[in-house]
């Protein structure tokens, strides 16, 4: 459990970085019934107090965001000041992005129209597992952010 923004205990908090309107309210519908506190953001919103407020375990991040604020994003989520850093799960499309995900150090990767994304708490669930279980270390970004 994870302590909620009103400092009482609650659900596990996911932030969920998509631009698409629609595409934002559905994973967080998504999420809301699997039990997690989601909320949407966008890179223009000040991350780093989102974040803090938020203190999410975990992050979906759509990777057609423009690479710019995508590194941005990744920068505060690496550097995870005033909160502990989050699981971060990269949403992709194409080749390109999957190659940046990578770059920036997400935790794991997944590929719409191929992956189910009814599936998509449940994988935050195991990958907020295997970090507390010291088999998912954070990634170290190969790019500079």
């Amino acid at each position: 459990m994870a302590i909620a923004p009103d400092g009482k205990t609650g659900a596990t908090a996911i932030l969920i970085f998509e631009n698409d309107p629609h595409q934002a309210i559905a994973y967080a519908e998504l999420f809301s019934d699997s039990g997690y506190l989601a909320e949407p953001a966008l890179p223009s919103q000040d991350v780093q107090e989102v974040c803090e407020r938020l203190r999410p375990a975990a992050v979906l991040f759509d990777m057609a965001i423009w690479e710019a604020d995508t590194a941005y994003v990744f920068g505060v989520l690496s550097s995870a000041l005033g909160f502990e850093r989050p699981v971060t799960l990269a949403l992709c499309t194409l080749p390109h992005q999957v190659r940046r995900a990578k770059r920036f150090g997400a935790d794991g990767i997944w590929i719409r129209g191929v992956d189910d994304a009814a599936s998509l708490p449940q994988l935050i669930a195991d990958l907020l597992e295997q970090r507390r279980a010291g088999k998912l270390k954070p990634k170290t970004p190969a790019t500079p952010l």
